[in-house]
């Protein structure tokens, strides 16, 4: 089965919407698995996690990935106003709005937007679904010859024994990493420099910044075969397909 991982979406479900109809027609077969960060900064979030139910839904191979976002949500969602904070911080007023809700924030003493509490209940009760799933996200996937997380992993660490800290919120390790690894690591969580995919030697990183640079990627990545990639671009309305070998020169995708 051939695996597809999607960087992160950050609430970009215009990007997210073109991409998935592309694998749909093009790779219905595939495994699908959301690298995290589905939520907070682009507009739509609360559309991206229905689009992630969906594929979820359709093919039962498919799997969402925690990213450090999701678990920003979880602390609301379960600590309440004092958990506020950090997702205030990190884009997730605009989720908030795109679940149609307002007026839940505030300005507290210390000049840190924070969130009330009958919010959290609110999501909890009225979103439960979703809440379901980002619950039941896993921390990573591992493939013969691939493994797919967050952010990224400790490289002297087998993958049972990993943080979960490091798995959702740390690529510093392994983009410092110069060794070979028993797997390649497909990520995002670090937007790339490039604003498009990039291949290293031990590690794929698929975070293109969709939510400012409007190109969300996602690696196609079959057992034995050059990893490719499909990007669905704001201003483009059909999907970019290319793969590793040689020139990555782009084609369009009929």
């Amino acid at each position: 089965m051939d695996t597809i991982a999607v960087g992160d979406i950050h609430g970009r479900a215009d990007l997210l919407e073109r991409l998935i109809k592309h694998i749909q027609a093009f790779h219905p077969d595939a495994r699908v698995v959301f690298l995290g960060d589905i939520i907070d900064r682009g507009p739509d979030s609360k559309d991206c996690l229905d689009m992630v139910a969906s594929e979820l839904q359709r093919n039962p191979a498919s799997r969402l990935i925690m990213g450090n976002h999701e678990e920003l949500m979880l602390r609301f969602i379960d600590g309440g106003t004092a958990w506020s904070k950090g997702w205030c911080w990190n884009g997730g007023l605009i989720t908030v709005a795109s679940y149609g809700y307002h007026g839940y924030d505030f300005l507290h003493e210390d000049e840190f937007v924070y969130l009330r509490e009958e919010l959290a209940d609110i999501l909890r009760i009225e979103h439960a679904s979703h809440i379901a799933m980002i619950r039941n996200a896993v921390a990573f996937v591992e493939l013969p010859e691939f493994v797919l997380v967050h952010a990224g992993i400790d490289p002297a660490l087998p993958m049972d024994q990993q943080d979960p800290y490091k798995l959702r919120w740390d690529s510093k390790t392994l983009i410092a990493c110069r060794d070979s690894l028993p797997k390649t690591v497909v990520h995002g969580h670090s937007v790339t420099e490039s604003l498009l995919p990039e291949v290293h030697s031990n590690r794929i990183n698929v975070d293109c910044g969709a939510y400012q640079s409007g190109v969300l990627c996602a690696a196609l990545l079959s057992s034995g075969e050059h990893p490719g990639f499909i990007l669905s671009a704001k201003d483009d309305r059909d999907i970019r397909v290319f793969d590793t070998t040689g020139t990555p020169e782009l084609k369009i995708a009929s």
